[in-house]
C-alpha cells in the first residue's frame, strides 16, 4: 500500500501543482461586475487653503472583481480619496481618476461617474474652541442629570477664515440618557458645520452623572432638645 502511494511521486506532485494552478487561473479569469455608490473623501487639506461651499459628496463606481475577491468588496473596503492639496484659491475642477480609488486585491476600477467635480478653495484659519457637551432624553423616574464632564475641554478646528473667526465653541453629538439610573461615559463626535473639520481629534469623551432625586433633597432637621 505504501509503495503504491510513493510510486511515481514526482508525477503526482506535478499533477497536484497543475490542479492548484488551474484553480487559481479559473478563479482569476471569472470576474464579477459590481456597482457601488461611494462617498468622496477629500484629502490633502493640510496647507493654507480649505474647501468652502457645496461640493459633490458621492460618486458611482463600477468594479470588476475576481471570484475570490468579490466577497470582500463593500463600501467599507473601497474608498474614493481625492487629493486636493494642489488647489488654487477660487473654483477648481478636480478629476476623479481610477487611481484615486482604493480597492482590495483582485478588484479593478472600470468606470467612475461622474469623473470630475468642482470645488471652491478659500483661505483657511485654525482656532482652538471650547467643547460644549449635549445631553438628550430624560433619565429614569426619580433620577436627574448631574454634572456633565467633557474631555478634552477644547479642540482645534480648521475651516474658511470667515467661519472660524466667528466661532468660539463647538457642540458634541448628543449623549442619550433616556431611562438611565447611573452615570454614563461615551465617546462621541463633534457637530461641525460644513467646511469645518477637526485638526487634532475627531471625538471627545463625555461623562454624564445620573443621580436619584432623593440624594439631592436636604435632610429634615431633627427635633431640638
Amino acid at each position: 500500500m505504501l509503495r503504491a502511494l510513493v510510486e511515481y511521486w514526482q508525477l503526482k506532485l506535478l499533477a497536484l501543482f497543475l490542479a492548484i494552478a488551474l484553480w487559481f487561473f479559473v478563479g482569476s479569469a471569472e470576474r464579477t461586475e459590481i456597482a457601488l455608490a461611494l462617498p468622496i473623501e477629500y484629502v490633502g487639506l493640510e496647507g493654507p487653503l480649505t474647501l468652502d461651499g457645496p461640493r459633490r459628496d458621492m460618486v458611482d463606481v463600477q468594479l470588476q472583481a475576481t471570484r475570490w475577491a468579490a466577497e470582500r468588496v463593500s463600501p467599507a473596503t473601497v474608498r474614493v480619496r481625492v487629493d486636493v492639496s494642489g488647489l488654487r484659491e477660487g473654483d477648481n475642477v478636480v478629476h476623479i481618476v481610477p487611481d484615486a480609488i482604493q480597492t482590495p486585491a483582485g478588484v479593478r476600477v472600470t468606470r467612475v461617474a461622474p469623473a470630475w467635480t468642482t470645488v471652491h478653495a478659500t483661505r483657511a484659519a485654525t482656532r482652538t474652541v471650547q467643547v460644549v457637551p449635549q445631553v438628550l432624553g430624560r433619565p429614569a423616574a426619580d433620577h436627574v442629570v448631574g454634572p456633565v464632564v467633557v474631555e478634552p475641554t477644547t479642540v482645534q478646528i480648521k475651516g474658511p477664515r470667515t467661519t472660524i473667526e466667528a466661532r468660539t465653541a463647538v457642540e458634541t453629538l448628543p449623549v442619550d440618557v433616556s431611562g438611565l439610573r447611573g452615570p454614563v461615559t461615551q465617546t462621541v463626535g463633534l457637530a461641525l458645520p460644513d467646511s469645518v473639520y477637526p485638526v487634532d481629534r475627531r471625538t471627545v469623551s463625555v461623562t454624564v452623572e445620573i443621580r436619584p432625586t432623593t440624594a439631592l433633597e436636604p435632610r429634615a432637621a431633627g427635633p431640638r432638645r
